[in-house]
C-alpha cells in the first residue's frame, strides 16, 4: 500500500494513515507493508510512477473517486495523468 504525503485524521483515514486498508488485506492472505512516499514537489502521478518502476512493479492498483468536471478541468486528475505516464498496467477500481 503505497500513499503520498499522507495526513493523519481521525475523521479521514485515522491516526495511521493505511493500516485499516493493510489489516483488511492482510485479513484476505496478502502480505502487506505499507509505505508512505513524500511528493517532494512533483505530481501525486509522477511519484507513483517512478516508485512502480524503481520496485518493479507489474501491475498499479488504485482506487479513483469523481472531482466536479470543473475543478478536473483546472487542476487535472492524479487518475488521468497515471492512465497516461504509467509504465505498467493499471488497475482502477472505484
Amino acid at each position: 500500500v503505497v500513499m503520498v504525503d499522507p495526513v493523519a485524521s481521525d475523521g479521514r483515514n485515522g491516526a495511521e494513515p493505511g493500516a485499516d486498508i493493510a489489516t483488511y488485506l492482510a485479513r484476505h492472505g496478502l502480505a502487506v507493508t505499507v509505505e508512505r512516499l513524500p511528493s517532494g514537489g512533483l505530481s501525486v502521478a509522477e511519484v507513483l510512477k517512478r516508485h512502480a518502476t524503481d520496485m518493479a512493479a507489474d501491475l498499479l492498483v488504485m482506487g479513483a473517486y469523481g472531482h466536479s468536471r470543473i475543478r478536473q478541468l483546472i487542476l487535472g486528475s492524479t487518475t488521468t495523468a497515471l492512465l497516461r505516464l504509467s509504465p505498467v498496467p493499471v488497475f482502477v477500481l472505484r
